[in-house]
């Protein structure tokens, strides 16, 4: 195994941030079917938890700035 491995977070803050914040419901709604679809992930298969963690991240973010921006109102 090599001394050195390479990393790549989910999210790089200097990558950028969402612009875009979706209204509570639909942040919602995305994040019960991502947390659905990703249930029955197999955590023995990298790609599949690679797959689910990447899916959920996303929906979090999004969570989150949906909440951010009700929170501004």
């Amino acid at each position: 195994m090599p001394d050195r491995i390479l990393f790549h977070p989910l999210h790089d803050p200097a990558c950028g941030s969402y612009a875009f914040a979706p209204q509570m419901a639909t942040a919602l709604t995305r994040a019960r079917e991502t947390l659905a679809a990703t249930a029955d992930a197999n955590i023995h298969d990298p790609a599949e938890i690679l797959t689910a963690a990447v899916g959920l991240d996303h929906c979090l973010r999004l969570l989150v700035a949906a909440l951010d921006k009700q929170a501004a109102r």
